[in-house]
């Protein structure tokens, strides 16, 4: 009974909490040793640059995996080896040597493909499956909470990698990363990661009828939400929604420093993004629980939209204000990639069988962000360039916020009532 009193599921909310911590934001640190990968290893910006490449296709592929992992050995095992895949990813990083030989890029690609196993085993998907087995009810904000590891995470790891940059050489960086991983990682997983039935409770606003049998949740089941039209606008409105997000965090920085800002100041906004990225994440499950489901999607749609708008007027002027916006916006819209598949998947499913539909919709945001980088090579081989990608990513961005909302009116529940 002690148990119950001690409810475990917020412990548990730390344990993913910390797992998607370890995990995105260590691979986010990708991008700040790109450049220095190149020149050590020889080979072009443009062959490292790569490995995204790989991992978006990794991640597509392995989430259908994951999926099946999730229900065969649960979340924990699942957790525990993406832990590890994170650890052992940074490894290969430093098998790399000069000569523009190419078993380096090779490493560098497996080192891309694992990064993967750590993306889809132990992320949202799977984050949100322990959130859905301990909380009925506050589901929304706890999710957001934990969810909000990805962007604190990036801000965290990233401002780690710059300053031991300045005092050892990328493959100690990395391997140091690798100890905090594990360290982190194996505490959360192994300490923090339990399920309901393991600790003798029930989810919290878990409702029982007078025979002490527990009610069955509400909502439809994985099979018949595969088979809902509902599911098939939603998955299209994610990829649209979803494609203008990923150019962003990976082509931001780099327009800002086309358009005349230096490498330093470019990471230094893209820093504090994160930071108030994550910051915003903390509270998205309240924002949600204000604004309803669709307010929620028009909300971080509408700030990707006028996150692209300050992107194409701040060269024309160079106005810092506008630079401000463009940060505080794309902060904002965060949960697009982040908490809009979790969010919407269950105010259109509900949450039965809320795990599995996640981790199905995750699929189609891989998708999604595995065509942002073919999406702006084409737009880049345009006379309008990098500064047409962002018109046009804003108009994607309206086409998924009206999918998602469509979506939300088609859902099956609905018919259930």
């Amino acid at each position: 009974m002690s148990n119950e009193k001690k409810f475990f599921g917020y412990k548990a909310a730390i344990g993913a909490f910390l797992v998607i911590f370890v995990n995105l934001g260590a691979c986010t640190t990708l991008g700040t040793f790109i450049a220095t990968l190149s020149s050590y290893s020889e080979h072009s910006v443009g062959a490292v640059g790569q490995i995204g490449t790989v991992n978006t296709i990794c991640n597509v592929v392995l989430s259908v995996v994951a999926l099946k992992a999730l229900g065969k050995i649960g979340a924990k095992n699942t957790m525990l080896i993406s832990v590890i895949a994170c650890a052992l990813h940074m490894q290969f990083y430093t098998f790399v040597t000069p000569g523009a030989n190419p078993q380096s890029l090779i490493f560098m690609y497996i080192a891309g493909g694992i990064a993967s196993i750590a993306i889809t085993f132990g992320t949202h998907a799977i984050c949100s499956a322990v959130i859905a087995d301990w909380f009925v009810e506050k589901r929304a904000q706890v999710t957001g909470m934990v969810l909000s590891g990805a962007g604190l995470g990036a801000a965290v790891w990233v401002f780690l990698a710059g300053q031991l940059f300045k005092v050892t050489d990328y493959k100690n960086c990395y391997r140091i990363f690798s100890v905090l991983v594990l360290v982190i990682g194996l505490f959360a997983v192994l300490f923090l990661i339990k399920t309901p039935g393991q600790m003798g409770q029930k989810p919290l606003g878990w409702d029982q009828t007078a025979s002490n049998e527990a009610v069955e949740l509400p909502g439809v089941s994985y099979r018949e939400a595969m088979k809902s039209s509902a599911f098939k606008v939603l998955v299209v409105g994610l990829l649209f929604s979803t494609v203008g997000g990923t150019a962003y965090l990976s082509y931001a920085p780099t327009w800002w420093q086309m358009n005349g800002m230096t490498a330093t100041s470019a990471a230094t906004w893209n820093a504090v993004y994160l930071l108030l990225a994550g910051l915003l994440l903390l509270v998205a499950g309240n924002i949600s629980g204000k604004l309803g489901t669709g307010g929620f999607i028009v909300y971080v749609c509408a700030a990707f939209i006028l996150t692209f708008i300050c992107m194409v007027l701040w060269p024309i002027n160079g106005a810092v204000y506008l630079m401000v916006l463009t940060v505080i916006f794309a902060a904002a819209a965060y949960p697009v990639c982040a908490s809009i598949p979790s969010f919407v998947g269950t105010a259109v499913f509900g949450p039965k069988e809320f795990g599995q539909i996640s981790a199905t919709l995750m699929i189609a945001v891989y998708i999604g962000q595995a065509a942002a980088s073919p999406v702006m090579a084409a737009l880049l081989s345009t006379s309008g360039g990098m500064g047409l990608a962002w018109k046009v990513f804003a108009g994607t961005t309206a086409v998924g916020m009206v999918l998602l909302l469509l979506a939300l009116k088609m859902s099956p529940m609905k018919k259930k009532k």
